[in-house]
């Protein structure tokens, strides 16, 4: 006869982690929600002086949470940059909205693993119904698919992932790049200015970085139809082209319904990466600069952009799933799902790279019903007159000079002193640029983001905060050129 097993020892009270959630919830997060829009936007300070105050070891022994909170707090107010903050202008980084805090602690006290329908039936149906509304803003039919990620390159690889199963057919996944392209090269066309995420998801496939061939741009940094088709024409494997609705440096937005025709001639997978511009759908004056946009096969868009969702929360959309489906669906003897089953067998895992997901979705489902796409898409388009604004006063005041006009709401300018000064060559204006934009930063009320365009430094505004107001960018100009009169003599 077999012996009972002993019992396990009675786990002490003091080293259980089963305790009720901390009262002061609210407590913590209000001032870190107060602090998002106060000056300083950023604190220089010195790594090793911030690492000098977390314990180098992992701690043996706990800390009371009041006293471990307390410290953090002082730690992450003094610390942080401050995104929401209305004269923010550095880089394309939501603000985040008033909800996020109540949308992302019920996201962790759910803690819902979204692998999909059968792991999680409410946060699945809610995700899909988010991934909907966004096909729905692309114009993509019923058909259309997609699945949240962490961020636009993840999106953007998983989508030329799919690309390569287009183009070398179903048993690309098994072959492998190099068999499947059978001895010819493949490559990914692209503009100059397109998103360096495509760079590294060509390294991952396997196509390799250097076969991203720059396609030819036009005076305002947009891809040219003619020049991608002489590149279609020239290379005989061609993965995918990749267009850009809004690079990341100026904002523009390539001809997206000339090179879609273009792509369906060639037979060629078209991919979006609208990961910035995405968020001008939502307004209706703003979203016919996207024409062409539903003829894409798959388009990428960051919804902790200019959706003013909070991080992370991107997606990836595809007109016809099955190419994705063709190189992500997996199955086990645990894990075993038609890739095309009803809805309570819905996989997120068949259309991207991730197993374990968290409830991305919830924050922007909140954000879509509460608000509803005609607030969010007018606080868009205020974010783009705000821009033009910028633009017009750069090309009103005599000692600025417009760089680049905003086709959506990035705007590039310098300082440029009056003109009759000798002595102002034009690598002494590019050490005056550079130095008022490190003066405007260190004086913490705005923030520009470092940048060249055409080998010379500007100054770039990126304007996606919904608490940004006119008033603001009167407050940047005002202060650029005072800085710049100081520097010029």
């Amino acid at each position: 006869m077999n012996k009972l097993p002993p019992v396990p020892p009675v786990l002490p009270e003091s080293m259980s982690l089963v305790e009720s959630p901390p009262a002061n919830i609210d407590a913590l997060v209000a001032p870190l929600m107060a602090a998002r829009a106060e000056s300083p936007i950023v604190v220089p300070t010195r790594a090793a002086d911030l690492a000098a105050r977390i314990p180098r070891d992992l701690p043996a022994d706990g800390a009371p949470l009041d006293e471990l909170l307390a410290g953090l707090e002082d730690l992450l107010l003094a610390h942080s940059r401050r995104n929401t903050h209305p004269g923010f202008f550095g880089y394309i980084a939501s603000g985040g909205l008033p909800i996020d805090a109540l949308a992302n602690a019920m996201v962790g006290a759910l803690n819902q693993n979204v692998v999909g329908y059968p792991s999680s039936p409410a946060a699945a149906t809610i995700e899909r119904a988010v991934l909907r509304w966004l096909a729905n803003l692309v114009g993509y039919d019923e058909g259309a698919d997609g699945v949240f990620l962490g961020g636009g390159s993840s999106a953007n690889l998983t989508a030329m992932a799919a690309a390569a199963s287009h183009q070398f057919g179903p048993d690309y996944r098994a072959r492998g790049i190099v068999s499947a392209a059978g001895g010819k090269r493949p490559v990914v066309l692209c503009s100059k200015a397109t998103h360096f995420s495509v760079q590294r998801a060509a390294a991952l496939l396997g196509i390799g970085s250097d076969q991203v061939v720059a396609v030819e741009t036009d005076a305002q940094f947009r891809l040219r139809p003619d020049a991608l088709e002489s590149a279609l024409e020239r290379e005989e494997c061609v993965v995918c082209v990749v267009g850009s609705a809004g690079t990341t440096n100026t904002g523009a937005i390539d001809p997206l319904k000339e090179m879609a025709a273009i792509c369906a001639r060639h037979d060629t997978w078209f991919h979006i990466d609208a990961a910035y511009g995405g968020g001008a759908l939502l307004s209706p004056e703003l979203a016919p600069l996207f024409d062409g946009i539903a003829a894409a096969d798959s388009v990428t868009m960051d919804l902790h952009k200019w959706f003013y969702n909070p991080i992370d929360s991107s997606v990836v959309l595809f007109r016809d799933p099955k190419y994705a489906r063709s190189v992500f669906y997996e199955t086990s003897d645990y894990v075993a799902f038609p890739p095309d089953g009803p809805p309570e067998q819905h996989m997120f895992f068949h259309l991207g790279p991730d197993l374990s997901r968290r409830f991305r979705a919830l924050p922007a489902y909140i954000a879509f019903a509460h608000y509803g796409r005609d607030r969010l898409g007018r606080n868009v388009l205020h974010n783009v007159e705000c821009a033009r604004y910028l633009a017009d006063l750069a090309r009103y005041h005599d000692d600025l000079e417009l760089v680049t006009a905003p086709e959506l709401s990035i705007v590039t300018f310098r300082y440029r002193p009056k003109r009759g000064d000798v002595s102002m060559t034009d690598a002494r204006v590019d050490d005056i640029n550079r130095e008022i934009r490190a003066r405007v930063e260190s004086e913490a009320d705005y923030l520009l983001s470092p940048t060249t365009v055409n080998g010379r430094p500007v100054l770039r505004a990126c304007i996606i905060n919904h608490a940004t107001r006119a008033s603001h960018i009167e407050g940047l100009v005002s202060r650029v050129r005072e800085i710049g009169v100081e520097l010029s003599g």
